[in-house]
């Protein structure tokens, strides 16, 4: 399956979730307002019998309040049938619940019956002992309709539950396996290609083999034209002069092939983000809805599907930097750290609400920096942020410093915690992907330190680390001749 394929299948699968789920939740949604209707019900019959005990105690008859009432009690019925569809007929007849149906058309008739009795005792048609009994025996009918709906109504409710909850979950749960394969296989072919386009030839004995191997779709298509492009131009060969300029020509046709696949493998990430972004919103919708219905359950399971729909969108927009921190398609400018500084602690507001430590910055140049700006605001960023989400509960003053200076020859960035460290079997896979060390105090995805890493490297710089249980400190230093 090409490439293409791919995203549209990932694209049907979260439209067929997000479906199924905003269906469930409104199913849901619709029990709660059936309970609610037969609760307003029961309030507007204890409003009617209380008015008819007033006209026994020999009272004047309020005929107007006493037709507000019954109005109001048949009103609930209505909107009742009103809400049921045909595939709720459906079910509760599969079920046998729908006698709840039965129930409400019978009610409109009692309440249409003691409407007409209403009417034939202002005409004077009915004595008023006549009218009290009308009423009474309307009265006895809504009270008995009003608990007989509530079983069928709940075993409807309860079926909806059991049924849907865990189609839900079965879905989102295959849904999010299949789009972490098909994620993977994608990431993996553009891997497998690059690998192949950069080695040198003596690394591959045969091109063409290697490609019907490792590579399909758009991706061997696309390597298969920017060769037969070469190729048609090498037959055209007359003399070595000729051959010289056309092999310094195609060389660099190959170089804009592979930026071409480069930035593919980067549209190709940001289109698998598009379809999960949307999965997220819509998932956070149905919990508002479900909350809204005040369905506990039902809203704790559809939080676990929006929190996994989370992280595979954080996975995949890390993924997606990764990516990027290869190519330097950003217009270079200098950068005001003070301004960078800013905008971080904003995008962090949320880490930083209620959190303990104080942050600290230092920003002393001497020269200005000129660079993309975007790669800082990583680097940075990344660092800060992992010295406050892992800060020490156990100490009375947490904090992170960040020193940005430059000396005569190097660029030097430094960010220092006292906060747990890092331990020392793990110190030297801090710079690989997804590696996580404390995972009950974070729960990112992983690639943050390796995408500060590709950074510095794609900059001609060095990190290094020093960590314990008393800190952290990170030490950055970038030649100042890649920065002017």
């Amino acid at each position: 399956m090409n490439i293409s394929n791919k995203l549209m299948l990932i694209v049907i699968l979260t439209t067929a979730e997000v479906s199924i789920t905003v269906f469930s939740a409104f199913e849901i949604a619709k029990g709660a307002k059936f309970h609610q209707l037969n609760f307003l019900h029961l309030k507007y019959i204890n409003q009617l019998t209380k008015t008819v005990k007033k006209i026994k105690n020999d009272t004047p008859v309020d005929i107007n309040t006493i037709e507000f009432d019954i109005l109001a009690i048949k009103q609930q019925p209505i909107d009742c049938l009103d809400e049921v569809n045909y595939l709720n007929r459906v079910i509760m007849k599969v079920i046998k619940t729908d006698q709840a149906l039965t129930i409400c058309e019978n009610d409109i008739e009692i309440a249409d019956k003691a409407l007409l009795s209403v009417t034939q005792y202002k005409k004077g048609e009915l004595s008023r002992d006549d009218f009290l009994l009308n009423l009474n025996v309307a009265l006895d009918g809504f009270n008995q309709h009003s608990e007989m709906f509530e079983e069928p109504i709940r075993k409807t409710v309860s079926f909806i539950l059991i049924t849907l909850i865990p189609l839900v979950l079965i879905i989102s749960l295959f849904n999010i396996i299949l789009i972490s394969y098909l994620s993977r296989t994608i990431s993996s072919s553009i891997r497998n290609l690059t690998i192949l386009l950069t080695s040198k030839p003596e690394d591959s004995t045969n091109l063409d083999d290697e490609l019907d191997k490792n590579t399909t779709g758009e991706l061997k298509a696309l390597v298969i034209a920017a060769r037969q492009r070469i190729k048609d131009d090498l037959l055209n060969i007359e003399n070595s002069i000729e051959l010289k300029a056309i092999v310094n020509s195609q060389t660099a046709s190959l170089q804009q092939a592979n930026d071409e696949l480069a930035q593919f493998a980067y549209r190709a990430s940001h289109d698998l983000k598009s379809p999960l972004s949307g999965a997220k919103s819509l998932a956070q919708f149905v919990i508002q809805d479900i909350e809204a219905g005040d369905i506990e359950e039902a809203c704790q399971n559809a939080k676990i599907i929006y929190q996994q729909m989370e992280k595979l969108e954080t996975l995949v927009v890390d993924i997606l930097l990764l990516a990027k921190a290869d190519i330097g398609n950003e217009n270079e400018e200098l950068i005001d750290f003070n301004q960078l500084i800013t905008d971080m602690e904003e995008r962090l507001a949320w880490l930083m609400k209620d959190n303990p430590c104080t942050l600290t910055t230092n920003i002393n140049l001497s020269t200005p920096i000129k660079s993309e700006k975007a790669r800082f605001a990583q680097i940075i960023e990344n660092l800060i942020s992992n010295g406050l989400k892992y800060y020490d509960t156990n100490k009375d003053a947490p904090y992170v410093h960040c020193d940005i200076f430059n000396e005569q020859e190097t660029f030097n960035i430094t960010v220092t915690d006292n906060g747990i460290g890092i331990p020392d079997k793990h110190q030297s896979e801090v710079f690989d992907m997804f590696k996580r060390f404390h995972v009950e105090a974070s729960s990112g995805s992983g690639l943050g330190m390796a995408l500060v890493k590709k950074h510095i490297e794609y900059l001609d710089g060095e990190i290094s680390l020093q960590s314990s249980n008393s800190g952290t400190t990170f030490k950055i230093t970038i030649p100042m001749d890649k920065l002017r």
